[in-house]
């Protein structure tokens, strides 16, 4: 690894051999230290970054722990630099910037709503609105620091489970910034459900959903049809699965999106709750959104 300065906060170059780019980590970057504590954010760049001067799509990644080497529940990482590989290979996708920023508290911070976690023997949740607006400061600092497309399309918001509801949410209210979202297996069900619309997420996002909205985002919502095999498939997947599908009738029916036009989804017939299903739905979102060179 080698220290570099990016508008001088402190980051390491380091190359681990993929064919699809190599890493600028941050350690502890800090954005507005005033309201936020620092993080650990990755910068995984194209291969071609320091002979290409094009700017390049940016994909945010929640859960960035996990988005290049397994550090979860799970003893699986999204495989992203195997992905884009692949992507790249076949010519379907254009190159892109990763982002993947380490949550802090994911609980809280990817919550919209508090609830009480078993894990902890507390309540957890309620700091997604701030998170949120992290994101859009975290934009900003990318945006300045490196060769980017900053439109609102050219830029994606990802994650799964809890981390899917927080980029469901992130994208409905920061929809000038974040054009694209990728919302997988996403906690709709956190806080108790029984009418989705009637939600207090539903209610937090609904005016941004508005046709009258120029800057509502593309949403990608799925879900994996695997319900055994453990606790995360039987229950967290099977709810995941029941009120995403309800979110996919309701943007649809109340909220005017169409599918294939500004609404995906899809049904994994073989996916549980795990960073596997994702690493395979991710190849997905990105030949949806990046398919035609920008």
């Amino acid at each position: 690894m080698n220290p570099i300065y990016v508008n001088d906060q402190l980051a390491w170059h380091h190359d681990e051999g993929h064919d699809s780019g190599y890493f600028h980590t941050y350690d502890s970057l800090v954005i507005d230290q005033d309201f936020y504590p620092p993080r650990k954010v990755h910068v995984f760049l194209p291969r071609d970054y320091d002979f290409n001067h094009r700017g390049y799509p940016v994909v945010y990644m929640n859960d960035g722990n996990t988005a290049f080497w397994p550090d979860g529940l799970s003893p699986y990482s999204w495989q992203v630099p195997a992905t884009l590989k692949a992507l790249y290979a076949q010519r379907k996708i254009s190159p892109v910037i990763i982002v993947a920023i380490h949550p802090l508290n994911r609980s809280h911070e990817y919550l919209h709503v508090k609830e009480f976690s078993a894990l902890f023997k507390q309540q957890e949740g309620g700091g997604l609105a701030e998170y949120s607006d992290y994101l859009v400061r975290l934009k900003h600092f990318i945006d300045c620091s490196y060769n980017t497309l900053r439109g609102r399309e050219f830029t994606t918001i990802v994650g799964s489970s809890h981390g899917g509801l927080a980029a469901f949410y992130t994208g409905c209210l920061h929809g000038e910034h974040f054009g694209n979202v990728g919302a997988l297996s996403p906690s709709f069900w956190v806080g108790g459900v029984f009418n989705l619309r009637q939600t207090f997420l539903v209610d937090s996002v609904k005016s941004f959903l508005s046709p009258d909205n120029q800057n509502r985002p593309r949403i990608w919502i799925d879900w994996g049809l695997k319900h055994v095999g453990g606790f995360h498939n039987f229950f967290i997947e099977s709810q995941a699965a029941k009120w995403a599908e309800e979110m996919v009738k309701l943007l649809q029916q109340d909220y005017g999106y169409t599918v294939n036009t500004d609404l995906f989804y899809y049904a994994d017939p073989l996916g549980g709750h795990d960073e596997r299903a994702w690493a395979y739905r991710l190849s997905l979102i990105f030949e949806k959104y990046y398919s035609d060179p920008p």
